[in-house]
């Protein structure tokens, strides 16, 4: 791996796995209690930034912000034990602590006016600082994500969180790479390049780094009590714009996590991405990008 010195807390890196024709972005680091957070920045303009979620890293938005970063400031980070991230020892995931990360880290940042885009998981821990803090947003788009509680209602997507939570489902993650494999096997249909699956292989070749990807999911149950206020809080910004972006073949789409969305935001726009999986961002991602732009001119600024 080497590194080359840009400026303060900027770096180009280049892992072996990592082709950067694919991700050709200056990387870029920021402590943040203990934790060594990567993340880019690219382009000028509004600022979207882009939150990823399990089984993946920033590396998912990679076309989608080579599209944008003309007309946007595009900023993607990685969380704690993901993509190029460093987690401090100590670090645990759940909604709410990441939720206070992502807070802390657009404040070290200085970040304003912000459209946030999140992806499964971590749109309810953007949302949260939504919640907390909207005054610094304009606009959100979600991709197969979910901002409510998901015990009664999703009985299909909570028992798969709790079979993931079982002492052999962590066993298979943490010692095979078993979500990251099973994941890549999926991403667009199975048609990854031996490039593109190395990039979502790579950060996860080292056993410790995958309790990450294994807490990430099994932490959600937990998450419970965070997500009925998340919900309680949202209804102060219900009229925000809102860009839903769903693959329709996922699962999390079929339980009914897109009418929800619409339910609880009016002043919502819709891409489905037809045949898409639970990650929309490999599946289509100028499609998205063209939506996000035309959503942009058309609903948030209008």
């Amino acid at each position: 791996m080497v590194y080359t010195t840009h400026a303060v807390h900027s770096y180009t890196i280049h892992p072996e796995w990592l082709d950067t024709t694919l991700y050709p972005f200056t990387s870029r680091f920021i402590n943040i209690d203990g934790n060594r957070l990567h993340y880019i920045d690219e382009g000028s303009g509004p600022v979207i930034l882009f939150v990823h979620g399990t089984a993946s890293w920033s590396f998912i938005y990679r076309d989608i912000i080579q599209n944008l970063r003309r007309d946007f400031r595009c900023i993607a980070l990685d969380w704690p034990g993901f993509g190029l991230s460093e987690a401090a020892p100590d670090f645990e995931a759940t909604l709410e602590g990441n939720s206070h990360l992502l807070e802390a880290f657009i404040r070290k940042l200085d970040l304003t006016n912000i459209t946030v885009y999140g992806h499964d998981s971590a749109a309810s821990m953007a949302m949260g600082v939504v919640g907390r803090h909207p005054e610094w947003f304009r606009a959100v788009s979600a991709a197969n994500a979910f901002t409510f509680p998901l015990q009664g209602e999703f009985p299909s997507i909570t028992r798969f969180l709790r079979v993931i939570r079982t002492p052999i489902f962590r066993f298979l993650i943490t010692q095979f790479n078993f979500l990251q494999r099973y994941t890549n096997n999926g991403l667009r249909g199975g048609k990854l390049t031996r490039a593109e699956k190395a990039a979502y292989l790579g950060p996860t070749l080292d056993k410790s780094r995958r309790r990450h990807h294994h807490q990430m999911l099994a932490t959600i149950l937990d998450g419970h009590d965070y997500l009925v206020r998340l919900e309680q809080q949202l209804q102060a910004v219900r009229e925000m714009p809102v860009l839903l972006t769903f693959g329709n073949t996922d699962e999390a789409y079929k339980a009914g996590f897109m009418q929800r969305w619409q339910q609880m935001f009016p002043n919502h726009r819709v891409f489905i991405v037809d045949g898409g999986t639970h990650f929309p961002q490999e599946d289509d991602p100028q499609g998205i990008a063209e939506a996000i732009r035309r959503w942009w001119h058309e609903d948030v600024v209008k």
